[in-house]
């Protein structure tokens, strides 16, 4: 997985965010992530990483923001 991110670094983050030290990636990948709710400060409950997903199949890429599309192409 760390070679296939380094192949699409970024300089600067693809979404207003600001992080000490984070290295950023063009959003091109699909991830399949599992989790049990949202925390009322706004974070995922129990989140569990299933795998990369191909685009191919139409797959609808979600926000943080409670699951609103987020216009990526």
């Amino acid at each position: 997985m760390r070679e296939l991110l380094d192949t699409i670094k970024e300089d600067k983050p693809p979404v207003a965010l600001r992080r000490k030290g984070a290295v950023f990636v063009r959003p091109l990948l699909v991830a399949e992530v599992e989790y049990r709710a949202w925390t009322e400060d706004e974070k995922l409950r129990h989140p569990s990483f299933k795998g990369l997903r191909d685009r191919a199949d139409d797959a609808t890429v979600f926000s943080l923001d409670r699951g609103q599309p987020s216009g990526w192409p």
